[in-house]
């Protein structure tokens, strides 16, 4: 008899323990979760398992709401994965989603589309004169697999569509633009090329763990380049079969 209360005893306690664990809110969760301070989520609610924010912002910046939803087949192979979507909202005009995972070799990404529009991108980059760009900026990641400080490995790829920049000196349309980018050991690898009827280019670039980078690249002018820009090339110096090496 003893037995039987102490094996029902213990089976009640596990049910809820395990009840109390799958209702617990994200909220709370996350309260009392090491968040890097330039993170901050604004109104969570669901739960670990299936939730999400309202509003997440990164160093001031908001990517809109975030929801996740846990892919419990992925217990079956030993690696937690959430389901994620992002950008509803986002003052960046940024959405997305994909999948996150911790597996055996540590955390990763895998089937990450994520898309922003290139004017967005340029109001904050360094960039030397002052332009503007069309078009959207498309990041397709294969798959991602991290260690310090970048990544372990990784392949993916980065379109810009119906792209073009105006700048003081004219406008330019660059035509479908399509980057290869790869990660092996956190040195990050991009090799790209475009074409239009007014420019083509090909270019490559790498940067290792200590920000280190080479890159290189050519572009030539075609039949319809802008005239204002054409002038402006002199300073390039001599072309080389037609290209300008960069």
């Amino acid at each position: 008899m003893i037995k039987k209360v102490i094996k029902y005893g213990l089976l009640g306690t596990t049910v809820f323990v395990a009840s109390a664990i799958y209702h617990l809110p994200a909220s709370i969760v996350l309260s009392y979760a090491p968040m890097p301070r330039e993170l901050a989520l604004d109104g969570t609610t669901g739960t670990i398992w299936q939730g999400s924010a309202q509003n997440v912002r990164v160093q001031n910046y908001s990517i809109g709401d975030v929801s996740w939803q846990f892919s419990w087949s992925s217990l079956m192979t030993l690696s937690p994965e959430y389901a994620v979507r992002f950008g509803r909202g986002s003052s960046l005009g940024l959405s997305g989603r994909g999948n996150l995972g911790v597996g055996m070799s540590g955390a990763y990404l895998e089937n990450v589309l994520a898309s922003i529009p290139a004017d967005t991108v340029v109001q904050y980059a360094p960039v030397p004169v002052p332009i503007k760009a069309g078009g959207q900026l498309e990041l397709a990641i294969k798959s991602l697999n991290y260690a310090s400080p970048w990544c372990a490995s990784g392949d993916g790829s980065l379109s810009w569509n119906a792209g073009y920049i105006e700048s003081p000196i004219g406008s330019l349309g660059l035509g479908p633009t399509i980057v290869d980018l790869s990660c092996s050991e956190s040195v990050l690898s991009a090799k790209g090329s475009q074409s239009s009827n007014q420019v083509s280019s090909e270019f490559s670039a790498s940067v290792t763990p200590n920000r280190q980078y080479q890159s290189e690249a050519w572009f030539k002018p075609e039949d319809e380049f802008p005239n204002g820009m054409r002038q402006q090339l002199s300073w390039l110096g001599n072309p080389d079969a037609g290209a300008l090496l960069v």
